[in-house]
């Protein structure tokens, strides 16, 4: 279909491709992926003819229908609605597709997330996002052979995400994607197609299958760059050994030419650099960090006319160990309710921030708050003057500052290394309640995976939007979803909460002859919340090993608890050895010391063992029989 053949193209003096090769296949569904700066956007730019390469040439038969969504383009301000403008067939030329049926536009639109009172809009009216869902409504109804989406999901929440994704699983034709959501690569891609090196190299499966595949082989590259050194320091120590015997002279010239043959083995280029991140420790807040009641929210639009946010909301709580995954529609209110909690926007209503809490809040203009002339390392260490060169230094690496990038100035970096600067200075702040708006907006996969290990780390509470489900799906243990001028809760993360909405969505369409049965249907359902609550409320009070009927937990669950029954076997062994060790010696611990009280100790402390190894026993054994 589509051929490249010997590209090579440079960027502000940075090689991109060298002898790229890559044939788009009929009927593949690729994930184009790299690092940002590696080419991607570059490369679809190269296949439009919209970028001419230094050297080589993309080949396009002409009879072949492209439909190329850019990251950034000129939508224009025409007097079209949207619901035209989804019709159109040429963008340029303003030609309706009167082929297209309007309900066809209208179900893309409602996908990606147009209410029927926007259809009728101007899109001249529309804000940037907005009108680049047009233009992918527009790109979808033209149904063309081949899909070019660079980062199609940068201007959509997760349920017009998760309306793509379902809609580019089942196209017909080719589709080659640009995105850092791992759930919609792999779930919708069959083939990973990978920017490194200066060329392309292609994975079949999906972005999980890659991953897997690129850990072996950088097994295997590691494993054979050891074997190559260790056969050159061989050859060496001969020659160094042998060199001024004469008997051996002709050995020794041999292995000389050998050696010079043997060229050391290359590193293998790096696929994810993995974080050594220890955060300074915060202080241990309250039990409530942050409470809310009676919050109403309301602007003042164009026409003296109020948009209200929230009205009449009741009571939100936050306690010390949660992590709130905030979802919702765009436009419904998550930034202004983190703003609300943040302190920064004011509110009508009460709230509190909870015992010995201190905040930390991420904004999505938080790169503006750098200092352009300072350097990177010069804009973390004036915030943090008490960190040693080394620490900082470490900490910088961590989030993928290496020593050339830290002497950079601030006023330089792309977007993706701002809001890393911006995220590490908040992560370091000690601050034991973060709340984080959009915090991986900008960031490529290997930066998101240093933050979410990072999140995963770190002690305290957290309160966060971001629309990448992989990211909060991993993360989070509660939702707050924003919806008609009020915040739904749910114990859980991402996907147990979307488990819920699709269980009430489907006893809401449940056929009129089954009206009666309503009232048992929404008492089965309040008894089913109910009893998740009090699982999980249980689980956190208790611990798993305490529980009688811990087997009717979720399998997520179920798999933290036994992390954390791990964890608490560790140090309880750790517990267990040091006391038998001072036990053992009498000069640190004389007789005159309570020591049937120690020995009782250690007593209660190996029957905590044996039950904590009991139940990890118990639970690794159901989960292998049931979940696997």
């Amino acid at each position: 279909m589509i051929g490249l053949s010997g590209i090579c193209h440079s960027f502000a003096g940075k090689e991109l491709f060298r002898n790229l090769e890559w044939s788009i296949k009929k009927g593949r569904k690729y994930g184009l992926v790299g690092p940002n700066g590696s080419g991607k956007t570059t490369l679809l730019e190269i296949v439009m003819e919209l970028m001419e390469p230094e050297k080589g040439q993309a080949s396009v038969p002409s009879a072949l229908t492209v439909g190329y969504l850019p990251q950034i383009m000129d939508l224009g301000t025409g007097d079209l609605t949207v619901l035209s403008a989804a019709r159109t067939s040429d963008r340029d030329e303003g030609e309706e597709g009167s082929e297209k049926p309007v309900h066809e536009a209208e179900k893309i639109l409602f996908g990606l997330g147009f209410t029927g009172e926007q259809l009728s809009q101007k899109v001249s009216s529309l804000s940037g996002g907005w009108k680049m869902r047009v233009e992918l409504a527009r790109i979808l109804l033209l149904e063309p052979e081949v899909l070019l989406l660079d980062e199609p999901t940068n201007h959509l929440d997760i349920k017009s995400i998760e309306w793509l994704e379902g809609y580019l699983g089942n196209y017909r034709g080719t589709v080659v994607l640009v995105s850092h959501d791992k759930y919609l690569l792999d779930r919708m891609v069959d083939t990973i197609a990978e920017l490194e090196g200066g060329g392309i190299r292609e994975f079949r499966g999906d972005y999980s299958a890659y991953l897997e595949r690129k850990e072996q082989l950088a097994a295997v590259a590691e494993a054979t760059a050891k074997n190559q050194e260790r056969k050159l320091r061989a050859q060496r120590r001969f020659i160094e050994r042998f060199r001024y015997k004469a008997s051996k002279a002709r050995q020794v010239q041999s292995r000389i030419k050998m050696l010079e043959k043997m060229e050391p083995e290359a590193p293998s280029p790096e696929t994810h650099r993995t974080l050594e991140f220890d955060f300074p420790a915060p202080e241990r807040a309250g039990r409530v960090v942050y409470e809310i009641s009676d919050f109403s929210k309301e602007y003042e639009v164009s026409g003296g006319t109020r948009n209200v946010v929230f009205q009449n909301s009741p009571a939100l709580r936050v306690e010390r160990g949660d992590r709130v995954a905030v979802t919702g529609k765009n436009g419904e209110g998550k930034t202004t309710l983190c703003k609300m909690v943040a302190g920064v926007e004011g509110f009508s209503g009460q709230s509190r921030l909870g015992h010995n809490v201190t905040l930390g809040y991420y904004a999505q203009n938080q790169d503006e708050m750098l200092n352009p002339q300072n350097t990177v390392y010069e804009e973390f260490i004036g915030a943090y003057p008490l960190f040693f060169q080394t620490e900082a230094r470490t900490l910088l690496g961590s989030f993928l500052f290496g020593a050339s990038d830290i002497t950079k100035k601030v006023s330089v970096l792309s977007g993706g290394e701002k809001s890393r600067l911006s995220l590490l200075k908040i992560l370091v702040s000690r601050s034991n309640f973060l709340v984080l708006d959009e915090p991986t907006n900008h960031l490529d996969m290997a930066s998101r995976e240093v933050l979410r290990r990072a999140l995963e780390e770190y002690s305290g509470t957290f309160l966060l939007i971001s629309h990448d489900r992989y990211f909060i799906d991993s993360l989070v243990n509660r939702v707050w979803y924003v919806e008609g001028g009020g915040v739904e809760t749910f114990i859980g993360n991402y996907s147990e909460f979307l488990e819920k909405k699709s269980r009430d969505s489907d006893d809401e369409q449940m056929p009129a002859e089954m009206e009666n049965d309503e009232p048992r249907k929404k008492t089965t359902k309040a008894l089913e919340a109910e009893r998740r609550n009090r699982l999980y409320r249980e689980l956190r009070e208790k611990g798993i090993e305490n529980m009688e009927n811990w087997m009717l937990l979720s399998k997520k669950q179920m798999s933290n608890a036994l992390s954390d029954l791990e964890s608490r076997i560790s140090e309880c062994e750790t517990e267990k050895e040091e006391m038998e060790r001072l036990l053992a010696n009498p000069e640190t611990f004389p007789q005159s010391t309570n020591w049937e009280e120690k020995t009782r100790q250690l007593g209660e402390l190996e029957a905590k063992l044996s039950a904590l190894y009991g139940r990890w026993d118990e639970v690794s054994e159901h989960m292998r029989k049931n979940f696997n």
